[in-house]
């Protein structure tokens, strides 16, 4: 592992210490702060092979994340592609096993393709369901210059190696007017977890490899340095906020927290996740899938829901909306 003498994304040296962790038990993390843009990062970063395996021992831990609420989670992302253009190429970019991808091709024109890398996923991805799925990271995709319409990014760009070339990637694969969605915890608010943990005196085990966090104003000059336009940034859910900052108390050691070993899994694979796609079809007539149900259900969370600017550094998860000019 090699330290990293400058930031990420504007090159600066002045970084200072921010707060230790571990992954996985295997690797000790130790997060800094850039003095100059506010992004903070692992340094050194573990090495990718400790990474993979981290993730495939997640994927073996949590088995399968809601099947259901994947596929209706494609339903509902289907009406809002069509609110962007009736027809296009979507890549959902850490797809899992592809239920999502599902769900939005069996209800829109669009096709839905897919980059994971666990390759357990990309198989039934690929056999069960019949879901164009390709494993690799962005970084690692070839051939796709100017392709995709859409790019979705749930949940993604704070698992990467270097955000400033996965965010340039991403322009590259998109046609011009293509458009990206991409969700990530508030840096902010989300890195104030390690130094509540720290000032209580123990390192919390993360098992998702959350080694970038991104303040929302840092995020927004990410996006918009790789040549982005943004259409909206902001940041919602405050439930998590007086807890996370340490204001309330909710930060603990957790109890099984030494049970969580990545050489546990060493060779374990992901034998429970099994489901037919018999099963996957019959989701299509359960009652929360009636178009009106799900509609009702969007249209309330876009009408009720607190949304934060970008500039207040308050809400657990912050949103970006981005076009490429």
């Amino acid at each position: 592992m090699s330290i990293s003498a400058s930031c990420y994304f504007c090159k600066s040296h002045k970084l200072k210490d921010f707060a230790i962790a571990r992954y996985w038990q295997k690797v000790k993390l130790n997060f800094v702060e850039c003095e100059e843009c506010g992004l903070i990062f692992a340094n050194p970063m573990p090495p990718l092979e400790i990474i993979y395996e981290g993730n495939r021992a997640l994927n073996i831990l949590h088995t399968s994340r809601g099947t259901l609420s994947q596929y209706r989670g494609g339903k509902e992302y289907a009406y809002a592609l069509k609110r962007v253009k009736e027809k296009g190429i979507l890549l959902d970019i850490g797809c899992a096993e592809g239920i999502f991808l599902k769900g939005v091709e069996e209800n829109s024109n669009w096709k839905a393709e897919g980059l994971e890398i666990i390759k357990s996923a990309v198989d039934f991805a690929n056999d069960v369901l019949n879901v164009k799925v390709i494993q690799g990271t962005l970084e690692s995709l070839q051939d796709k210059e100017d392709y995709y319409d859409h790019l979705r990014m749930n949940n993604v760009i704070e698992h990467v190696q270097d955000p400033v070339i996965f965010l340039k990637k991403a322009y590259s694969i998109l046609k011009k007017g293509g458009t990206v969605y991409c969700t990530t915890p508030n840096g902010v608010q989300d890195g104030a977890i390690h130094k509540v943990a720290n000032k209580k005196e123990f390192e919390i085990n993360l098992l998702e490899n959350h080694f970038f966090y991104y303040p929302p104003k840092t995020l927004r000059n990410i996006f918009k340095s790789c040549g982005f336009k943004i259409i909206h940034a902001y940041s919602e859910d405050i439930s998590h906020t007086l807890k996370d900052f340490g204001i309330l108390p909710g930060i603990k050691k957790p109890e099984d927290d030494e049970k969580y070993n990545l050489d546990f899994y060493k060779d374990k694979s992901n034998t429970e996740f099994s489901i037919s796609i018999d099963e996957i079809n019959s989701y299509k007539n359960h009652p929360s899938m009636q178009k009106w149900k799900i509609l009702f259900e969007k249209y309330k969370k876009e009408i009720f829901r607190f949304r934060f600017p970008y500039f207040l550094p308050l809400g657990h998860q912050q949103h970006v909306y981005a076009k490429k000019i």
